[in-house]
């Protein structure tokens, strides 16, 4: 089945209002605070392409702020987003009950998702994970994305385990897929769930799979390339779309290394001049020069 085929299929039968590229994107900081001058130039840069994005995830760093930055950030970006553009908010926390307090502050602010994946640091069961969610989605009907993540979580699903989340807990609309047994993304579309590519690595197989759309770094990196390459995929040219991506997107992926991510992208935006500063918490440390330079390299790659 073509890209063309499986989304068309999908459009028909899945039960998410999400669709799109939503990538998630890192939370700017300067002399410790968010600096949200710096968020707006992001937003600039991600839009008109984009349909939105996802923030105060993994990637934004958000198990590192505090449960008032979290609130404040949430807020920010609702009332500064353009009109039509989709919000999906991390709810990830170690404590349940600030978990449900940021998934209420996403529903007041109007924010269209919530992203969650399996609780950190205890060695969960299914049974754990089923009752977690059962509890988050009682705080309101908030629509959440589930995150597939068996690396960082060190929680493995099955489809059939995914789905059966989603009956017990059915504010649960969609699947963020970082897991490569990508093999799940046409089991959990045949039961009419909408999923999402969650690692730039396997993205294009992901997107060939027909995905909803992506929650990954490479759209806020490279917004038209990514677009362009959804638009040919779309008009049935897989292979003008692989021609794009491999060109203008994939160079770039190349140079990510496991756990640096967040510190070559901020690296990047401040040399482009979207952030004012690389700024990292801790644990997370600042790319060397040299690393940087690999990174540069690759974006001017993809650019010229």
């Amino acid at each position: 089945m073509s890209y063309k085929e499986a989304t068309a299929t999908q459009a028909v039968s899945d039960k998410s209002i999400l669709t799109g590229s939503l990538p998630v994107i890192p939370t700017p900081f300067l002399n410790g605070k968010v600096d949200y001058d710096s968020l707006l130039r992001l937003f600039d840069h991600l839009f008109p392409e984009l349909e939105g994005y996802t923030i105060g995830g993994s990637t934004g760093e958000a198990v590192s702020m505090t449960m008032s930055e979290r609130t404040e950030l949430i807020r920010f970006a609702a009332k500064n987003t353009p009109a039509g553009k989709t919000i999906v908010v991390g709810l990830t926390h170690t404590d349940l009950l600030e978990s449900q307090e940021l998934l209420r502050v996403a529903l007041d602010a109007g924010v269209h998702a919530g992203l969650v994946p399996s609780p950190y640091y205890f060695p969960n069961s299914f049974e754990m994970v089923r009752a977690y969610m059962r509890a988050l989605a009682g705080a309101g009907d908030l629509p959440l994305v589930f995150y597939d993540n068996p690396i960082t979580t060190k929680t493995a699903f099955s489809a059939d385990q995914l789905l059966e989340l989603a009956e017990v807990c059915p504010t649960i609309k969609a699947i963020k897929m970082t897991d490569h047994a990508l093999e799940k993304i046409t089991a959990l579309r045949a039961r009419g769930m909408s999923v999402f590519a969650g690692d730039d690595v396997v993205a294009f197989r992901s997107l060939l799979l027909g995905v909803k759309g992506s929650m990954i770094i490479a759209p806020a990196i490279f917004p038209a390339a990514y677009q362009e390459t959804l638009a040919q995929l779309a008009s049935g040219d897989e292979m003008g779309a692989l021609e794009t991506f491999s060109r203008r997107v994939l160079p770039f992926i190349h140079l990510f290394g496991i756990g640096d991510e967040i510190a070559v992208t901020k690296g990047l935006y401040e040399h482009l001049g979207i952030f004012r500063s690389g700024e990292l918490r801790l644990p997370l440390l600042a790319s060397t020069k040299k690393r940087l330079s690999h990174a540069i390299l690759a974006y001017e790659f993809c650019t010229r």
